[in-house]
């Protein structure tokens, strides 16, 4: 039996293949959207505004994306050298307040919670920032969930505490008012080092004002969100 090769008709023909990338485009499409996303902080917040109902909701997600911006982590990266200051005072001067012996204690624990509070709070920035799209595709309760939630609940805690130590050494420092910055041959004990004295004054008058602007923003924030939900 003779086999006869034929030939196929298709063979002329042309196969066109059309691959679309998928994944090139969700790529660009995700890198296109966060760059018009986090292209303003007053988009972000606008966002916010709208995927939100309850004010204490939107101010504390305002708040966040306000201080995740890169002036404000560049502010935080700054103050650090304040509680930097306060813990070398602290330590030089320990002995040289007998009038108020606790006020230099007051400025080395205050300055190592201060400088606690600002380095975890420049590395949520930074944490912030890099993984901001991950919010867009990841609303699981997952492990980065839990762990936020711990990182928040330490926060408050640092927070609460710091502002209670302000208190007392506000107390401490107004407690001897203008203390003899000499050392007395008849009183040894009722003096006060001029630096450490003056330092802890001026520390604590520049945390009050901090806290007056972080108070200041958030009624602002409150404003905003009453003003856009009336438009």
């Amino acid at each position: 039996m003779n086999c006869v090769k034929g030939k196929s008709f298709d063979d002329k023909k042309k196969l066109v293949i059309t691959k679309i990338d998928w994944s090139s485009i969700q790529t660009t499409g995700t890198d296109d959207y966060q760059s018009d996303y986090s292209s303003s902080c007053l988009v972000q917040v606008q966002e916010a505004s709208k995927e939100t109902d309850n004010t204490c909701d939107f101010v504390g997600r305002a708040y966040r994306i306000v201080c995740s911006t890169v002036l404000v982590s560049v502010l935080v990266g700054i103050l650090i050298a304040l509680p930097v200051s306060m813990m070398s005072v602290g330590v030089k001067y320990m002995d040289d307040c007998p009038k108020e012996p606790r006020i230099p204690v007051y400025l080395l624990v205050g300055g190592c919670f201060g400088a606690i509070k600002l380095l975890s709070s420049l590395w949520r920035n930074i944490q912030y920032r890099r993984f901001e799209h991950m919010d867009y595709f990841d609303n699981s309760d997952s492990d980065g969930v839990h762990s936020s939630r711990t990182f928040q609940t330490f926060d408050v805690l640092l927070s609460i505490f710091i502002i209670a130590w302000q208190i007392f050494g506000t107390y401490l420092i107004f407690r001897i008012w203008t203390p003899h910055y000499i050392q007395l041959l008849h009183e040894p004990n009722n003096w006060c080092d001029r630096t450490v004295y003056l330092f802890a004054l001026y520390q604590n008058i520049i945390c009050y004002g901090l806290f007056c602007l972080v108070t200041l923003l958030l009624c602002c924030l409150t404003s905003c969100f009453r003003c856009i939900r009336m438009f």
